[in-house]
């Protein structure tokens, strides 16, 4: 993942020691982000006293941060003039489809809980949250659902065309984020109803995201703690289950299947889209550090195996049980009822 950042990567001190630096390049980037250098470059190149004013920052420092960039090949530099590179215009552009800017901003969020990592090792404990953190949960909350809409609106297209989303009817979004997979389905299945679940906490970031989509008649949006409550409803056609069962143990996430088993239609269909993890427990290398994160971030939580999930889905009954990478370390295993 580092190795991509660099021009020059062929020696083996060359690779270990930029995996040594790689929080500066992180930081690098939070930085980049919440100063919105890469939309404020959007417009065209611009002077680094045309930036620097802009951000509002020293010029001189903003200089060093803009010349690493250019280093990174997130920015270009032309008789010292400033532009985007591709790959930036791309991705990290506030507005644009592709935009990935809330994702990496809840990256840095993360990084106090990264930041125990050899006790939380040593212990087999979670950190768990500060005071500061607690106080500005509502914001984190916020920026976390966004991130969420983030790479699933990347990544909607590819699974609906790997379901054949045009098959369904009722839909069940379990743990449902902002509700991205519901918008994105229903708009491209005029026949699809969606009822999504969470908890009390998001839903009125949730219902945000709904009412601002074309699709809001089609799509109920319902308050469930999946640990203790029922799951409303039952003969859902297509229940998907998206980033939602590395938050917990595996007692807690049997006692989830199991209801989702008895709220799925005969002939119907369950999709579990997670960071999941190859059978040898080593990769992909997303779904590894995304293991980690559940370690210093979740009490119970952690990356499942594909045939873990396989082997639950096979003990509640299901057949035609399949796994399909989509991106980014995600993929799906879908069993049918």
């Amino acid at each position: 993942m580092i190795r991509n950042t660099y021009t020059s990567m062929s020696a083996d001190e060359d690779y270990i020691m930029n995996l040594s630096l790689g929080y500066q390049v992180s930081q690098i980037l939070f930085t980049a982000i919440n100063l919105n250098i890469f939309t404020m470059l959007d417009s065209g190149a611009k002077k680094i006293s045309e930036i620097a004013k802009a951000v509002e920052a020293d010029e001189g420092s903003l200089k060093r941060l803009t010349n690493t960039l250019v280093a990174l090949n997130l920015l270009e530099k032309r008789n010292g003039m400033f532009s985007n590179a591709r790959s930036a215009s791309r991705y990290l552009v506030k507005g644009k489809k592709h935009y990935l800017g809330n994702t990496i901003h809840h990256g840095s969020n993360l990084w106090d809980f990264w930041g125990g990592l050899e006790k939380q090792v040593k212990s087999g404990r979670w950190k768990g949250p500060n005071e500061e953190h607690l106080r500005d949960f509502p914001h984190r909350l916020k920026d976390y659902l966004a991130a969420m809409n983030d790479f699933a609106e990347l990544k909607a297209d590819a699974i609906a065309n790997a379901i054949s989303i045009n098959d369904y009817k009722k839909m069940l979004d379990l743990g449902c984020g902002p509700g991205t997979y519901a918008i994105a389905f229903t708009a491209r299945n005029p026949k699809l109803y969606s009822t999504i679940l969470d908890l009390e906490l998001n839903l009125a970031h949730i219902k945000t995201f709904i009412n601002k989509s074309n699709y809001r008649d089609r799509i109920c949006v319902l308050t469930c703690n999946i640990l203790e409550d029922e799951i409303p409803g039952s003969g859902y056609d297509l229940i998907l289950i998206s980033n939602l069962i590395h938050i917990y143990g595996e007692t807690e996430v049997k006692k989830i299947m199991e209801k989702v088993w008895n709220a799925v239609a005969t002939s119907g269909r369950i999709i579990i889209h997670d960071y999941i993890l190859n059978e040898s427990e080593h990769g992909p290398l997303h779904a590894s550090l995304f293991d980690l994160t559940m370690l210093v971030g979740t009490p119970n939580g952690r990356c499942y195996t594909i045939l873990e999930i396989k082997e639950l889905l096979k003990s509640l009954g299901a057949k035609n049980i399949r796994h399909i990478p989509v991106s980014l370390g995600s993929s799906l295993v879908i069993g049918e009822k």
